[in-house]
This record gives C-alpha cells, structure tokens and sequence, in this order.
C-alpha cells in the first residue's frame, strides 16, 4: 500500500475478509496489526499478558522495519494505548480487526479519531476489518478512500450499503451469493463498483 489512505473490509464471517487483509499487508514493512481474533500470524506476536516484551521490542524497533500481531486481552481498554503508539510514530500501516467495537457510531476515542483525521499526513494507511458496517463511526466511512464489501444479508447493513454507495451495491451483493470469497470494491473517484475475489 504505497498511498497512504483509509481503507475498509466488511462482510460475514467466514466470507474471506481476513484472507484479504493478509493479502493487502503482505508486503508491509512497517506493520502493527490489532488482532482480536488471532487471524494473523506473519509477524512478530505480543499480547497484553506481557507488555515489558512488547515495549522493550518496541524500542528497539520502531525505527526500522517491522511486523507487530498485537493480541489484546481487552480490546476496548487496550486500543487508545495502541492507536497512541501507532500516531507518534508514523509511517506505518495500522490494521484492526473488529473497527466496530471501537469506533461505534456514537463514540470514537481520541487517539483513533487522530488516525483518521490526519494519519495520512504522518504516512499512517489504516486498514478497518469488520462484520457490521453499520454500527461505525461516520468519521471513518467519510475518510476511507476504499471499502471491500463481502456477502452481507443483515437488513440494518443492507440498508447503510446502500445510503453509503448507492442502490448498485444490492444488485451486486445478490451476484456474490453465486461464489464464495467474492467481494464488491469501491474505490474513490470511480463510478462503478466492480467484483473481484480474494
């Protein structure tokens, strides 16, 4: 991800979200991903049981290159500290697994609402992986640059989708329903929303 932006990844378990975050961080240098769900293991593991090794690694590689898979034991009270680190630090890609649960549609912490607002300016790309689209901050859907949307039938979703990218996006998500891991893409400045496969 040469361009640093926003990017987010929706969809039902099991549709293949995680399969293509991976694809998208592959070439990362400098990566630290928020990893609820233990779905990433292409990189350096830390969890929250033992913070010391994870700052002492921290120091001795925030410079360079590097891969962190940081596994919290709680989600909500561990972000801020993270997204903390993540913006004094810049120049990084910045991946987290269930953006919804931290970036609800009525409250977004500080710390993240920095990422998104002015990230790009410190070479922050931020990746949001989530099954509920409709239950995120608005803040976050206004600045993503690109959204990959798997199979999804939740009424309250379908509804958001749509006031979001347009009635296209229902016609679309019916065709994905024919192969598994299809997704839809929308990507800023283009006019149709094409399908692809991770």
């Amino acid at each position: 991800m040469s361009e640093k932006k926003i990017t987010l990844i929706f969809g039902k378990r099991g549709t293949g979200k995680s399969y293509l975050a991976n694809k998208l961080i592959g070439q990362e240098k400098r990566l630290l991903v928020f990893d609820t769900l233990s779905e990433y293991n292409n990189g350096v593991i830390f969890d929250a049981e033992d913070p010391e090794r994870f700052l002492e690694f921290w120091r001795h590689v925030y410079r360079g290159n590097f891969r962190i898979i940081y596994r919290p034991l709680n989600p909500e009270a561990e972000i801020d500290d993270i997204a903390e680190l993540v913006f004094a630090l810049g120049n990084m890609t910045f991946l987290v697994e269930e953006v919804d649960c931290y970036c609800t549609s009525w409250q977004i912490s500080e710390a993240f609402a920095h990422i998104i607002q002015r990230g790009r300016h410190k070479d922050i790309s931020l990746i949001g992986v989530t099954q509920r689209p409709y239950g995120i901050h608005r803040l976050l859907t206004s600045q993503a640059k690109e959204i990959y949307i798997f199979g999804t039938n939740e009424p309250r979703d379908l509804e958001y989708l749509t006031l979001l990218l347009g009635n296209e996006i229902k016609v679309k998500l019916e065709q994905l329903y024919e192969e598994k891991y299809q997704y839809v893409h929308w990507q800023e400045g283009k006019t149709e929303l094409e399908i692809g496969k991770a």
